[in-house]
């Protein structure tokens, strides 16, 4: 009932027939925990560090909002559109910015569908099946990064998405909308397929951009699921190439427990190491995870999760993505020789 209401609430502010509105969904999550994690860098100081207890938003779950719909257009067509945005929980003046995270509109009929707008990349699709985490606590964990998932999004893009029986294949192409022979063109196209075989599922993506004037970014991701009673195995490898660059490697494994209808546990570790173009490392992020999540209902969850976060090498000489997903990995320190955080609260979902 009250979804319905905040329904007609935005129709009648977005003031337009509330018919034209029948079969939009408001939907969203909130987030709210406490957060303690050692060795926090102090600004300001050369390698010092002290611990901290703050209140998050988002440890197990971003806080977002959005609207999402279709429309029947006779034989089997689809009209859908969805709006997705972020928003703050844990800092005064937070606001809503915008439709950050997905704004698209497209067309599907049965497993089929092509889609336009800022969406996710099939790179990210994949990674999210192999995840021991399943893309919850995404704020610790660092299979979610970018350099990994060719970008978690892409503005400008063109999906089509191909479902059959029990798999499925999905192609993306983003516009890089560059001008002129002396700029790189940005443009991406990427490549992911997953099938399952019984209690087995197997998932793969890869994409290349070209992120300078005649230099490719490659990105393969590549794990498998397995799920046996109660228990639920993860694990993948993710890779991403630079050409005559740095290049980043991810293992990740774990495993999800059901220990009754209302509790499950989860084990994740992951393993990020980067070389550079002479094939020396020069950098490791090790992280190691274990979170329990309570169901109080169907939409409300309570949480304790644990981690373990060690850095090594230089990190500090990378840029861009890279040096935000290893060299600032924790809270803006780019060498430690290991962080520990314990976080508990609640997810609500609408």
């Amino acid at each position: 009932m009250q979804k319905k209401l905040l329904t007609m609430a935005v129709a009648s502010a977005l003031a337009v027939p509330a018919v034209a509105f029948a079969q939009v969904t408001v939907y969203g999550t909130i987030d709210g925990g406490i957060r303690n994690q050692s060795k926090t860098f102090i600004t300001g100081t050369s390698g010092a560090d002290d611990s901290v207890l703050s209140v998050d938003g988002g440890n197990r779950t971003t806080n977002r909002w959005g609207l999402k719909g279709s429309e029947d257009l006779g034989g089997g067509l689809m009209a859908n559109f969805t709006l997705e945005g972020t928003y703050g929980l844990d800092v005064s003046g937070d606001s809503l910015d915008g439709f950050d995270r997905k704004a698209i509109v497209g067309l599907s009929k049965g497993g089929n569908s092509v889609d336009i707008g800022r969406d996710y990349t099939v790179n990210f699709k994949a990674n999210g099946i192999m995840d021991p985490m399943s893309f919850t606590y995404t704020g610790i964990t660092t299979t979610a990064g970018a350099t990994f998932t060719a970008g978690t999004r892409s503005n400008n893009l063109i999906t089509a998405g191909f479902r059959f029986g029990t798999g499925g294949v999905r192609v993306d192409y983003a516009l890089g909308e560059a001008v002129g022979p002396s700029v790189a063109s940005n443009d991406r196209v990427g490549f992911g397929a997953d099938f399952a075989f019984g209690p087995v599922t197997v998932a793969g993506a890869f994409s290349t951009q070209e992120t300078a004037v005649n230099v490719d970014t490659t990105t393969t991701n590549l794990g498998a699921a397995y799920q046996m009673g109660a228990l639920t195995f993860r694990g993948g490898v993710n890779m991403a190439e630079v050409d005559q660059g740095n290049e980043h490697m991810q293992w990740m494994f774990g495993v999800q427990y059901g220990f009754s209808p209302t509790l499950n546990g989860r084990f994740g570790y992951y393993n990020w190491t980067v070389d550079n173009a002479a094939g020396a490392e020069i950098a490791t992020r090790k992280t190691m995870m274990v979170a329990l999540d309570y169901y109080l209902s169907k939409r409300t969850t309570a949480y304790v999760a644990f981690d373990r976060q060690t850095l090594s090498g230089t990190p500090q000489g990378l840029s861009g993505t890279s040096q935000a997903g290893i060299g600032a990995a924790i809270n803006g320190r780019s060498l430690n020789d290991g962080a520990t955080g314990i976080a508990v609260g609640v997810a609500h979902s609408f």
